[in-house]
């Protein structure tokens, strides 16, 4: 993908899991595009990263609940590329597991803090250079974009503890309809992953959360483990997926519409 000017993206969440892939995948998909990350946690891999891609790569390490920290990745953004053409939000936390009767509510107060107003706050943030970005470069579908990892947990996935990941991902969900519906000059696309080989699976299947799950979804983790990437995928198809969402090279769905990441990027057009 060529442009003029470099293509601007911040991807919060991008140090780790599919938010990391998106990142090497967006610097494979484009010679020119630049990256801002913003994480509190990164992959051992990404200072390697950062060498193979000098100049087209910066991180901002900070907590996404942090107003301060969430301004200093702005500052970096309009400092070194000139504003936000496009958001990438991937951070989101699936803690606390437990049960209803013994929730900590600060710790469900947390999650929503990430998962939720982390994304809301950024949004915020970058909406007057989205909307800037998107008149100025009307024939691009990457300019003025704001995709969001959310997950089928917000209504059709539900296990014993998940609660506060369930109703995060809800609202999540919700906003990103409610965004598309009055900013109509951007566009807003909500991912939804499959199950995805990262922590959260492996302490499922290792027990962590025996006596909180149901027997029978921890046993039901366990035969997905067993039958490898078709249940529980690698965080790079994913990851594949954003990135070509981000720089352009896919329009997806409708705006305010959150679907798989495969209904957004098909392996195949309907019809061919």
């Amino acid at each position: 993908m060529t442009t003029s000017i470099s293509q601007a993206i911040l991807i919060v969440g991008g140090g780790q899991g599919i938010g990391f892939e998106t990142v090497k995948s967006i610097l494979a998909l484009s010679d020119t595009a630049r990256i801002v990350v913003f994480d509190l946690r990164f992959d051992p891999l990404l200072p390697q990263l950062m060498r193979d891609h000098a100049k087209r790569l910066l991180i901002v390490q900070g907590d996404v609940r942090a107003p301060e920290d969430r301004k200093r990745a702005i500052a970096l953004c309009e400092t070194e590329l000139g504003g936000v053409h496009t958001l990438v939000y991937t951070a989101g936390i699936i803690t606390p597991i437990e049960r209803i009767e013994k929730l900590d509510i600060e710790d469900v107060k947390n999650a929503f803090d990430v998962n939720v107003f982390g994304c809301m706050a950024m949004v915020q943030l970058c909406l007057p250079s989205l909307r800037h970005s998107h008149t100025a470069t009307p024939t691009n579908a990457a300019y003025g974009k704001v995709v969001v990892l959310s997950s089928a947990c917000d209504r059709d996935v539900t296990y014993h503890g998940w609660t506060p990941y369930c109703t995060t991902k809800a609202a999540l969900t919700r906003f990103i309809a409610t965004l598309a519906h009055e900013e109509r000059l951007i566009t807003v696309q909500g991912v939804y992953p499959k199950l995805t080989r990262t922590a959260m699976p492996e302490d499922v299947i290792k027990g962590k959360y025996k006596g909180v799950m149901a027997e029978h979804e921890i046993e039901r983790f366990g035969r997905w483990d067993k039958e490898g990437d078709e249940m529980v995928e690698p965080p790079a198809w994913c990851g594949e997926a954003v990135a070509r969402l981000a720089v352009g090279l896919e329009e997806g769905g409708r705006s305010g519409r959150t679907e798989y990441y495969d209904a957004h990027v098909p392996r195949r057009i309907a019809g061919t």
